[in-house]
């Protein structure tokens, strides 16, 4: 790695233009590489095989365009490839196969794009291999000796952004319609506990009772395809509750549940609660909700940033866990005039 601009101008009395103009030409000729966040380096154009990062993702899913996986898989590959090294996404359970077998490929480092299955990771490659998981909860018995970091969405930071959202709007009773169970024991659902610890922080520094004000499964959905269904279960306790007046919607699925509550209990629409949920960006609802925004590319460059750093010594001693910001959306109310001609059906949802 080369030094900074400006210990290059310093040190041979130069201009910074001068300076950024030999380097720019250096780029040009292949004598240098560049690596976005990080530096300048001397090329090694003798090098013939770069490192190598693999995403591990879950048994038999369809990384399919615009699916959450996919989003953070193009993140992981952009950034590995800035970085100078060459990516793979490959099945978790034919990796352990493979590596069972001693035919799995050396890997610099691997990311495991689910939030559980840890201990699976921790039996591909070395002790000089790299590892990081996409999740929300620390893997149990983490030690020096088998270092797996982490990297996510800051749920808790999300669950604030989206009720300072309907506080500002001059909402006061505001709800949360989540995923998880009471008890809190599916590790698939954290992320929905976690978006509820924001909105309790929010509502608790204004002073506000929660106690009645959650709305939760007795057991948690038991796949993704019937979470909508299970949220419509439990937003049936919520219509009854004529003083809230803003809900906050663990998920773009637990908000079409209420949705298709209030439609089948034929609400109507100026007596729905306003809302606010988290998108991941799988597909849209209705034109007229603000929603909380998952950052999956960003989950993925993060996360070959991170892999980078401990394969090339710039990341060393405990795992580290990196929380990444997640933007609110604010779409026009479906009650202003622009929210009738954007949406994309009869029955827009409220906006936050």
């Amino acid at each position: 790695m080369l030094p900074t601009v400006r210990e290059l101008q310093e040190k041979y009395r130069l201009s910074p233009r001068t300076v950024t103009t030999e380097l720019k030409g250096l780029v040009a000729e292949g004598l240098l590489r560049t690596v976005p966040r990080v530096g300048i380096f001397v090329a090694d154009v003798a090098a013939s095989v770069p490192d190598s990062y693999v995403m591990l993702v879950q048994s038999g899913q369809n990384v399919r365009h615009r699916s959450t996986t996919d989003r953070v898989r193009r993140g992981f590959e952009e950034r590995v490839t800035e970085l100078g090294a060459a990516s793979a996404c490959m099945d978790i359970d034919r990796a352990l196969q493979l590596a069972q077998e001693d035919a799995l490929p050396p890997s610099s480092g691997f990311f495991l794009a689910m939030p559980d299955r840890a201990t699976d990771l921790v039996v591909l490659g070395d002790a000089a291999t790299a590892r990081v998981r996409w999740a929300s909860i620390p893997m149990a018995g983490d030690s020096a000796m088998t270092v797996v970091d982490m990297v996510t969405a800051d749920h808790v930071d999300g669950g604030r952004v989206a009720t300072r959202n309907l506080w500002m709007r001059g909402h006061r009773r505001i709800a949360f319609l989540g995923l998880h169970t009471p008890a809190d024991e599916q590790p698939g659902y954290h992320w929905s506990m976690l978006r509820m610890q924001g909105w309790l922080e929010v509502m608790s520094q204004h002073g506000e009772r929660t106690d009645n004000l959650v709305f939760l499964p007795e057991e948690p959905p038991p796949s993704y395809e019937r979470q909508a269904e299970w949220a419509a279960g439990v937003a049936d306790r919520l219509l009854v509750r004529r003083d809230v007046t803003g809900v906050v919607c663990a998920s773009q699925n637990a908000a079409r549940g209420l949705v298709d509550a209030l439609r089948a209990a034929e609400v109507p629409m100026e007596g729905w609660p306003a809302m606010v949920a988290f998108e991941d960006g799988t597909d849209r609802l209705d034109a007229g909700l603000t929603t909380v925004r998952v950052p999956c590319e960003d989950i993925g460059r993060e996360a070959a940033q991170i892999l980078w750093e401990r394969r090339h010594g710039r990341l060393a001693g405990p795992a580290v866990d990196r929380r990444l910001p997640m933007p609110i959306i604010r779409r026009v109310d479906s009650s202003e005039p622009w929210g009738t001609l954007t949406s994309h059906s009869d029955a827009s949802p409220a906006a936050g």
